[in-house]
């Protein structure tokens, strides 16, 4: 029988464990959602070998040309909660009605989806490349993920229709901006939204997470439920509440789900059940052997064809 010493020692114990893991996780929010966490290193969550065949891929070299070679303007206008939002635009020196809104990644911008910008350019579109909540160019403190950026995204869409008669919008996103994506798809949006792109989105930030945290960040994975009541404390979002899965079971927007089935960062099974899960028209394309964030990459003739054969049936 233990000792009453004993039991105080070990119930001491057991308060200071959860003492150091709440630090860790309180940490890890400002690591992980603060701007300044997110500003340190760049594609942290991709391994090396991923981070290097995407740095080195020929699209991605190409793409950085045009970025620098393509004549921009910076935009930014009030959203809903009246603060400023900022965005890139490339503007067809001609008239073109085609829009398209390309949502960047996590603790990445809008350069880095360039080789998807240089595409769509290319092919006659006004590229819209808004600056994500917490991300270079955003005025916010934190992100949420794609949860409340699904708003300045609606935001950017009423933009454009304030501006433009007629335009025909696309709306096409990368990992973290695949889920804003998606999110953004569940609102009520104008009937000239005629199709989403979502390449290797995941199907909440709570699943994105408990993904994460054992591979990641070397935490059991039930700590994810300490890190949601940490993460809601001091950003006062839910990612339990912040579902991709739950937005395009309520889609009106066709979708066209892209996923590596090697992606070592969101799992290809995330993909398979946001498209059995979604209520609008829809497509699916696997891609063999491509990790995060590499379908369009490794696949730029498939990837290109399945896009523009998609977007064509709703012009």
């Amino acid at each position: 029988m233990k000792t009453k010493t004993q039991l105080i020692i070990g119930a001491l114990s057991g308060v200071a464990a959860a003492f150091a893991l709440k630090k860790t996780l309180d940490k890890l929010v400002h690591e992980h959602l603060h701007r300044d966490g997110i500003a340190v290193i760049k594609r942290k969550l991709m391994s090396e070998k991923n981070r290097e065949d995407f740095a080195s891929n020929p699209e991605v070299n190409l793409g950085k040309l045009f970025h620098a070679s393509t004549p921009q303007t910076e935009v930014s206008i009030l959203n809903r909660e009246g603060r400023n939002i900022n965005a890139l635009l490339f503007k067809q020196e001609g008239e073109s009605k085609k829009y398209v809104i390309i949502v960047h990644g996590y603790r990445a911008s809008v350069k880095s989806v360039s080789y998807l910008s240089k595409r769509y350019f290319e092919a006659g579109y006004n590229v819209l490349l808004p600056y994500l909540r917490a991300h270079l160019g955003s005025d916010y403190e934190y992100s949420t993920m794609g949860w409340r950026e699904r708003f300045d995204i609606v935001d950017w869409i009423n933009y454009i229709n304030r501006n433009e008669c007629d335009a025909k919008i696309v709306l096409h996103g990368v990992s973290m901006g695949a889920a804003t994506v998606m999110m953004t798809t569940g609102e009520k949006l104008p009937k000239n939204v005629i199709c989403a792109i979502e390449d290797c989105g995941y199907t909440s930030v709570y699943d994105a997470y408990k993904y994460k945290i054992p591979k990641m960040m070397k935490l059991p994975s039930a700590s994810v439920d300490v890190f949601r009541r940490a993460i809601k404390k001091r950003v006062g979002f839910d990612i339990k509440e912040a579902s991709a899965l739950e937005q395009v079971k309520k889609s009106k927007t066709p979708i066209l789900f892209i996923h590596g089935d090697e992606d070592s960062v969101v799992p290809v099974e995330m993909a398979k059940t946001l498209y059995k899960n979604a209520s609008c028209e829809k497509e699916i394309l696997i891609t063999k052997g491509a990790n995060h964030e590499m379908s369009a990459l490794l696949y730029p003739d498939l990837y290109w064809k399945t896009v523009w054969e998609f977007v064509e049936k709703y012009e």
